[in-house]
């Protein structure tokens, strides 16, 4: 197994930073519940100023539901760096299924889960806020890696495909955490048989030039 490269004192920093964060929301909702809880508090416990707590995430409602821009980027990622042999939906299982990046609630053992996260309508209008806009940006960088028109719906199909593939398995391992990688593989098996070439060249085809930036 390949060993992971050690982090630097900025980036160690960083994650220190966010989890005291996390862990500052974490108390103050057990005490008050998601509405009794504001930024401020949170940075207060924390010992962060309210500007730092904006460095890390954009709502309060964010840092209830983890950093969806960064895994983003991960399946981006993968998506230009693959072999150009390869499906795009092969790149990217392995990043996904490797990311087990928890929600504030997987935190502790009596954080809340999130069925009960999403009682509250603003975090359910952000998760869901949040999901579009992931949408869209995958859908233009799968668009931009093969080439293929602004107005051509494939990619917009299979980008739509990959964030409810992510969403129905992550939903799935809330309730069987343990069955987390056991439901994704289930959730990636099923879009394979209908995603399973799509964006990879064929034998001796020529592939499309990316669109221009």
């Amino acid at each position: 197994m390949v060993s992971q490269p050690a982090l630097g004192l900025r980036e160690t920093k960083k994650r220190r930073t966010r989890q005291a964060l996390i862990d500052a929301a974490m108390r103050l909702y057990r005490e008050k519940g998601f509405e009794g809880v504001t930024v401020a508090e949170i940075a207060r416990e924390a010992e962060v100023a309210p500007r730092t707590f904006f460095g890390y995430f954009e709502t309060k409602e964010d840092v209830f539901l983890g950093r969806g821009d960064e895994r983003l980027e991960r399946i981006v990622r993968a998506i230009h760096e693959r072999d150009r042999r390869q499906p795009i939906l092969r790149a990217v299982r392995p990043v996904l299924l490797q990311d087990r990046e928890p929600t504030m609630a997987e935190h502790a053992e009596s954080g809340p889960g999130l069925s009960d996260l999403l009682r509250h309508p603003s975090i359910t209008s952000r998760l869901r806020e949040r999901w579009n806009r992931w949408e869209d940006l995958l859908a233009e960088a799968i668009a931009d890696d093969v080439g293929a028109s602004l107005d051509d719906p494939q990619p917009q199909v299979v980008a739509a495909a990959i964030t409810a593939g992510i969403r129905i398995a992550a939903a799935a391992a809330q309730k069987q955490p343990r069955e987390r990688n056991r439901i994704a593989e289930q959730v990636f098996d099923l879009l394979a048989a209908g995603l399973g070439r799509y964006g990879a060249e064929p034998p001796g085809g020529q592939r499309k030039s990316p669109r221009k930036r």
